[in-house]
C-alpha cells in the first residue's frame, strides 16, 4: 500500500504510510521574527458588521463594535463565532473577511485562518497563492502553525514552487515555535528524506515529540518505524500499541494498518474476525487499501460469507478512493471477475 502521501501495498505487504499532517488552525498568535521571506497578502475588506435592534440583541455586537474600532483581536474573536457558527449562524462568507481584516490590523492568527479559507476555499474563492501569501506574512509575524502549514504548500508546489529544502526549514521554525503538527511534519521530512538526509532517529525524536503533544498521526507515524524497524529495533507490540491508539480516533492509515497486524498476528494474537472488522472500518474511514482487501475477502469468503454483491461494492470504492495504489490492478482484475459472476 505504498504512494507519494500515504504509503500503501498489496493484500499481504506492510504498509509504509508515513505521511505529512494536514493543514491547520492556529493555536496563537506571536510576534515577528527575521527569518520566513515575507509576501504580503492581499486583505480583503470585510463587510460591515450590521448592527442589531434592542428587541433582537447581537450576541457579539460588543466583538463587532470592537473590531470596527481597530481592535484586531476582537475581529479575530468575531471570525471566530462566524467560522464555527458560535452564537451566530455558522458563516465563512462573514467569517473570512474578518479575519482578514484582523491580519490586516496586526494580529498572526487572523492572517493563518485567513491563509486556511483560501486554501480550503472557505468563503471566498479558493486561491493556493493568497493562502501562501498569508501563511508566509503570518509565520513572519512567528505564528507557528503558519509556518507548519506554509511548509506543506511548499512540498504539494500548491501557491508556491516545489521546494522540499524550504518546506524543511518552515516545519523546524514551526516546531522550534511550538508547533505540534510543525515536528510531525518534520519528522516525516526526515524519515521520507524530504528536503533533508533521511534519517529514521531523527524522524522519530520529531514523531515522539508530537506523539507526545496528543498528535495521534506522528503515533501512527512513529508506530510504521517500530513495526519496521526504522531507526529503532522492530516491535510489533509497540507498533500495535500506537496504531490501537490512533485508530481509536479515526486515523484511516491506522486503522488500515492495524487490521495488517491483527490479520498476521504480529504483535496481537492473530484474530481474523477483529481484522475484518478494522479492514471495514478503514474502508469507511477512506483507507482505499481496506476496502480492497474486505472486498476481496467477501469474493473469496475468506473468514467471512460470501457475498459478492458486497465484494463488487467495496471493489469499486476502492478504486474510486484510489485508482492507482499498487493493488488497483489487481482489484480491476477482482472486479471484473465479480461483476462476470453476477451476470
Amino acid at each position: 500500500m505504498i504512494d507519494a502521501k500515504n504509503g500503501r501495498c498489496g493484500l499481504a505487504k506492510a504498509m509504509l504510510t508515513i505521511c505529512f499532517s494536514c493543514f491547520c488552525y492556529p493555536a496563537s498568535a506571536a510576534a515577528p521574527p527575521d527569518s520566513v521571506d515575507v509576501v504580503l497578502a492581499q486583505t480583503a475588506a470585510p463587510d460591515p458588521v450590521p448592527s442589531r435592534t434592542e428587541a433582537s440583541p447581537d450576541p457579539v455586537a460588543p466583538l463587532g463594535r470592537d473590531c470596527e474600532g481597530g481592535d484586531a483581536d476582537a475581529c479575530t474573536r468575531l471570525a471566530y463565532h462566524h467560522h464555527e457558527g458560535d452564537e451566530v449562524p455558522q458563516d465563512d462568507a462573514r467569517a473570512t473577511p474578518l479575519f482578514a481584516r484582523a491580519c490586516h490590523l496586526g494580529d498572526m492568527t487572523g492572517c493563518t485562518m485567513a491563509g486556511y479559507a483560501y486554501s480550503e476555499g472557505r468563503g471566498v474563492e479558493r486561491s493556493h497563492e493568497q493562502a501562501a501569501a498569508y501563511y508566509a506574512f503570518a509565520c513572519y509575524g512567528e505564528e507557528a502553525t503558519a509556518c507548519s502549514n506554509l511548509g506543506l504548500s511548499y512540498v504539494s508546489g500548491d501557491g508556491v514552487p516545489k521546494d522540499p529544502q524550504r518546506a524543511a526549514k518552515l516545519f523546524r521554525q514551526a516546531c522550534d515555535l511550538g508547533s505540534v503538527s510543525g515536528c510531525a511534519n518534520l519528522g516525516v521530512s526526515y524519515s521520507l528524506g524530504k528536503g533533508v538526509a533521511p534519517n529514521q532517529r531523527r524522524a522519530a525524536r520529531f514523531f515522539e515529540r508530537a506523539c507526545k503533544a496528543d498528535d495521534q498521526h506522528a503515533c501512527y507515524n512513529l508506530g510504521v518505524l517500530h513495526r519496521d524497524g526504522l531507526g529503532m529495533p522492530r516491535d510489533y507490540k509497540r507498533a500495535f500499541a500506537l496504531f490501537e491508539q490512533s485508530c481509536r480516533v479515526d486515523d484511516a492509515s491506522a486503522c488500515g494498518n492495524l487490521a495488517m497486524l491483527v490479520d498476521d498476528g504480529r504483535g496481537v494474537r492473530r484474530n481474523r474476525q477483529r481484522a475484518l472488522e478494522l479492514f471495514d472500518k478503514a474502508c469507511g474511514l477512506g483507507e482505499a487499501e481496506s476496502c480492497f482487501t474486505l472486498g476481496r475477502a467477501y469474493q473469496i469468503g475468506k473468514g467471512i460469507e460470501r457475498n459478492n454483491a458486497r465484494a463488487i461494492e467495496l471493489l469499486e470504492r476502492a478504486l474510486k478512493l484510489d485508482p492507482d495504489t499498487e493493488s488497483a490492478a489487481d482489484a480491476r482484475r477482482a472486479l471484473k471477475a465479480a461483476r462476470d459472476e453476477a451476470a
